[in-house]
């Protein structure tokens, strides 16, 4: 094997990520993937004039970081922007209701009693809690009220992150909310300062995919110049030798091994526990215990004739109060009409979760006649689908339950007494494609700040692996 700066062995979307911003640096990387094709859980799909994604259908930006690889790998021209005069829906009362998304729109919206809209204007006279690991619910409620957290809130964590406001730490679900509150004292003030304060530095946050899906992230990042991908390549074994890491992975019955300064485990937190048993029992059972949340992502296509609703949005979130099968259904050909035939609408659902962790075992069929029985009515459709795709993720979202970030600081004061070892994945620091791409970054300052003040290693001696 050639000489290697950097071995990744993995390529999910945060190893990719930062072995593309070690690359920026002149760092020579080397990616070993378990899969046969790289981008873990990302994945376009084109199929019946229709194009679905196997994980995230878009990316959420608002960092100059993703700006920034954006421009240099050079995807500007492949970048699809959504329309920003989409309205965003959720379910209340049996009835698709506009999400407001400023303060005037807030307190005409039906979705809330007038004692709430009073109790957000008087958000500033809540005291602050000094309680750090509150759930998602406790601190919701506390500061803004039980029906902001049934409508507004648990439709968020259940949507998106898969997880259970009951048991979601704030902290790890909500780290900007709960500084704002320890900082300000109240999330309204807090809110009111970082707008006068950082208007000319924060970017517009902005929401897009690419031409060809958000695989194209993923392909332009393996294309990188300095970056070396394998697939196939299976870890079997990681140990701590003097200086060193020995790494073996297997591909179609021939071993490789490689010893390296530096190595990055970035694969899923019970994968790393296995990897890592032999280094640390300690630190293997912490990884272990992070549990992760199953999901179904269910993609119906139908012409477009037979939906009453005039799509006007990006989608709707559904909150526990509902009792719907699903937990969010994403109007997807309206965010991005290239996605679907001509006359005919894309529609992608998200199932399972905490909420129905059992889903994920169930047949396409059941699972498409559950959805289209909830989207009827809510949408008007009357005529039958002529498409069904359904992907699994039977270890979908990392679930932030419990005392997430004291384990996660008990995980980070380990890995401080192994020179050379790090974890980078989604249980770390959010689960967006733009927390990744900005985890990557760090990470990798990191590593060359490290191999810059190193007398015995030069850059083309160091050695990076991520394990998916």
């Amino acid at each position: 094997m050639t000489e290697t700066a950097v071995l990744i062995i993995g390529g999910g979307i945060s190893g990719l990520s930062t072995a593309w911003w070690l690359a920026q640096q002149g760092v020579s990387v080397e990616v070993w993937e378990a899969d046969e094709r790289p981008g873990g859980k990302i994945r376009t799909t084109t199929e019946a004039g229709y194009t679905t994604e196997r994980g995230a259908g878009l990316l959420v930006n608002f960092r100059n970081e993703v700006d920034q690889m954006i421009q240099q790998t050079g995807l500007s021209h492949s970048k699809r922007l959504r329309d920003e005069t989409l309205n965003r829906y959720v379910v209340h009362n049996g009835e698709l209701i506009q999400a407001p998304m400023l303060m005037p729109a807030l307190l005409a919206s039906p979705l809330w009693s007038l004692f709430t809209k009073l109790r957000l204007i008087t958000e500033i006279m809540i005291p602050r809690s000094r309680q750090e690991d509150e759930t998602v619910s406790t601190f919701i409620e506390r500061r803004l009220g039980r029906e902001i957290l049934d409508t507004a809130m648990d439709p968020f964590v259940a949507g998106t992150l898969a997880s259970d406001p009951d048991l979601a730490e704030a902290r790890s679900v909500l780290p900007r909310l709960k500084a704002l509150e320890q900082r300000y004292g109240s999330l309204t003030v807090g809110m009111l300062i970082n707008r006068v304060l950082k208007r000319r530095r924060v970017n517009k946050a902005d929401t897009f995919s690419f031409t060809g899906g958000m695989s194209d992230l993923v392909n332009a990042l393996a294309d990188t110049s300095g970056v070396t991908l394998r697939c196939g390549m299976r870890v079997g074994s990681v140990r701590k030798y003097q200086d060193y890491w020995q790494v073996t992975a297997g591909k179609e019955g021939v071993q490789h091994q490689i010893s390296i300064p530096h190595l990055v485990v970035s694969t899923p937190a019970d994968i790393a526990a296995d990897l890592l048993r032999p280094v640390d029992e300690s630190l293997s059972q912490l990884l272990a215990e992070i549990a992760y949340a199953p999901i179904a992502v269910l993609h119906i296509g139908i012409e477009s004739g037979s939906i009453n609703h005039p799509l006007d949005g990006t989608g709707f979130l559904v909150s526990g109060q509902n009792r719907l099968s699903f937990n969010g259904n994403l109007w997807m050909s309206r965010l991005f009409p290239e996605r679907a035939p001509s006359e005919n609408t894309l529609l992608t659902t998200y199932l399972g979760g905490a909420r129905h962790p059992e889903q994920v075992d169930q047949s396409d069929e059941i699972l498409a006649d559950l959805v289209l029985s909830d989207l009827k009515p809510l949408l008007g459709i009357k005529g039958s689908e002529n498409y069904i795709r359904v992907d699994r993720h039977y270890q979908g979202l990392p679930l932030y339950h419990g005392r997430y970030q004291a384990r996660l600081e008990k995980i980070e004061n380990m890995i401080r007494t192994l020179p050379g070892l790090y974890l980078n994945a989604n249980y770390q620091n959010g689960v967006s494609v733009r927390e990744r791409i900005f985890q990557g970054r760090q990470l990798a300052q990191k590593i060359a700040v490290k191999l810059k003040s190193s007398a015995q290693f030069s850059p083309r001696e160091l050695s990076f692996v991520l394990a998916r």
